[in-house]
């Protein structure tokens, strides 16, 4: 199975500076296999992020290739990259489009940004377009692991050292 990443809308009420709750809507990138894991993703990620209460109202299967991540930066950009490759056989030139998501300052930061990633490939190619995307957080599987996780494992065992005494008791 291929990795997948998923755009999720969440709506939740947060408090504006004068204390009146306000309904909030925002987007989150995150990996997954399937849509149901991108859920249980979003839902351990809000959770564990304390917002509550919340609705995923969206969750979008994306095209992206692939997201770079700069600490710096906090802005994302999905950039389209035109690779150019050559049909030998037919001697024709060929385009086929791939999509990144970039973290930068700027539209100029993330086409520098992208450029490099690029020129490190050897591929040709062209940059066609760079547009900003309103993503409040990208949560990528191997950068993010729950708090709540080692909370479960703990619990768990807690639950077997019961279960044996249970067991022991019914006996």
């Amino acid at each position: 199975m291929k990795k997948h990443w998923f755009n999720c809308k969440v709506s939740y009420m947060k408090p504006d500076s004068e204390g009146s709750d306000v309904k909030k809507t925002e987007q989150f990138v995150l990996d997954a296999y399937t849509y149901t894991e991108a859920e249980t993703r979003m839902v351990e990620v809000l959770e564990a992020e304390g917002i509550r209460p919340f609705e995923i109202t969206q969750i979008t299967k994306t095209n992206l290739i692939e997201v770079i991540r700069f600490a710096e930066c906090d802005k994302w950009f999905r950039v389209k990259i035109a690779l150019t490759t050559v049909d030998e056989s037919k001697g024709v030139e060929k385009e086929a489009n791939q999509y990144l998501l970039v973290s930068a300052a700027d539209v100029r930061d993330a086409f520098d940004k992208v450029a490099t990633h690029m020129n490190a490939v050897h591929v040709g190619y062209l940059i066609p377009s760079i547009v900003y995307q309103k993503i409040s957080e990208v949560f990528p599987l191997e950068e993010w692991t729950p708090v709540t996780q080692s909370v479960l494992n703990e619990e768990a065992s807690e639950i077997d050292e019961t279960s044996d005494e249970l067991s022991l008791n019914q006996s």
